[in-house]
């Protein structure tokens, strides 16, 4: 009776649908907090029917129990939310890098409010973040969110147990990642304004009757501005692309 219902192909397709609903939850762009909620459940419906679909609309059995139906949705919310939280936790990194170079140029005083992340940031860090989502769109990252829903359908099928060890383990390790990256990324910056900061002390040495205080803020503030105008390009790609790789591998 279920089989002539159709039951099993809507319940293989509840089940794509929940980790549909995961991953644009998490992964950048698609669940930017400027995007309505309707807007992303919209999508997250539009892309469980492509990726069922493209998996070859793949027939599970109904369990027993309301329990396991419950605890299979829940596997697959978590599938879903590891794969956009690793991505996601890549980009942040761009935005890590920005609040830290900041604080060292001495712009990183005045908090802003984030639309997207919905928290407070500075004005390098909002400008850090902007840059590499707008490089992350650039590349494609909400296509290979898509593209990886459709690979995993086919790779995981709906219902198929998950190893909640090694999805932990594997968001653990972007985030370790991402970390990593923030700090390549504002390193460039911190050395500039320390190498700024030592070119001004030196020159307290050579001529004791400058006034020092005066002009080391514009010194920190010089050194800081030209290396974030060398840097910022290429470490808002190097966060985008860092993203990219972490949405495919997840």
């Amino acid at each position: 009776m279920q089989d002539v219902l159709g039951a099993p192909l809507l319940y293989g397709f509840g089940l794509v649908l929940f980790r549909s609903a995961g991953l644009i939850a998490a992964v950048p762009v698609l669940g930017a907090g400027t995007i309505p909620v309707t807007v992303r459940m919209a999508l997250a419906l539009v892309a469980a029917a492509a990726a069922f679909a493209g998996a070859g609309m793949p027939a599970v059995a109904l369990p027993d129990h309301l329990v396991a139906i419950a605890g299979a949705a829940i596997a697959e919310t978590v599938v879903g939310l590891a794969a956009g939280l690793a991505a996601r936790l890549v980009l942040e990194a761009a935005q890590a890098a920005g609040q830290v170079a900041g604080l060292s140029v001495g712009l990183g005083y005045g908090a802003l409010v984030d639309p997207v992340g919905g928290a407070s940031t500075t004005a390098l860090g909002q400008l850090f973040a902007m840059g590499a989502l707008a490089f992350a769109v650039a590349l494609g990252l909400h296509r290979e969110a898509f593209a990886w829903l459709t690979r995993s359908a086919i790779a995981f099928p709906p219902g198929s147990s998950i190893d909640v060890r090694s999805l932990a383990g594997a968001v653990v390790v972007h985030g370790l990642a991402g970390t990593a990256l923030a700090v390549r990324l504002a390193f460039p910056i911190l050395a500039a304004v320390t190498c700024g900061h030592l070119a001004l002390g030196l020159l307290g040495r050579i001529a004791p009757q400058l006034n020092l205080a005066s002009i080391g803020f514009s010194i920190a503030i010089f050194a800081g501005g030209a290396a974030l105008y060398l840097v910022l390009p290429a470490a808002a790609d190097a966060a985008a692309r860092a993203a990219l790789v972490a949405i495919r591998s997840g």
